[in-house]
């Protein structure tokens, strides 16, 4: 298993107790953030697509560790004239990451919920995603059972 299958496994087979004595920001913290920047359009293209891939391996890796009876986390791509995007969706809640070129520039957003400011953010990088979806994991709700590797 990876470490982040690890890291989900941990969750999945943790005691409700042992989750709530532990913390919020122990178990998942918030995902590192930067204010978001105008970038040239090269650049930021090449972030969302290194942000977009790694995502796809870890909603993969995740969904692998989840039970067959588990709700399963979702990777939906969204494609528009100016920006791309996706979201990342379980049990109702989501994060949506996204960049939209306009102008020769390129402007990265992470938007959901609990990621709310009063600056638009975006992502550290492709390191910061991991807990960003431990974090939506744990804030919906993760399920609690025996994890067989």
């Amino acid at each position: 298993m990876t470490p982040f299958m690890i890291r989900v496994a941990e969750l999945v087979g943790a005691d409700e107790d042992e989750l709530a004595a532990a913390g919020l920001e122990e178990l998942a913290p918030m995902p590192m953030t930067r204010i978001s920047q105008r970038i040239a359009t090269s650049t930021g293209a090449d972030r969302q697509v290194a942000i977009r891939s790694l995502a796809e391996q870890l909603v993969c890796e995740a969904n692998a560790v989840l039970a067959h009876g588990d709700d399963h986390l979702s990777l939906v791509d969204e494609t528009l004239p100016s920006e791309l995007a996706f979201t990342v969706g379980y049990r109702g809640r989501g994060a949506r990451v996204s960049t939209t070129f306009e102008d020769g520039t390129a402007y990265g957003r992470l938007v959901g919920d609990g990621f709310d400011s009063e600056l638009p953010h975006e992502l550290d990088g492709p390191d910061a995603l991991p807990n960003l979806l431990i974090r939506l994991l744990v804030e919906s709700g993760v399920p609690h059972h025996p994890v067989h590797s």
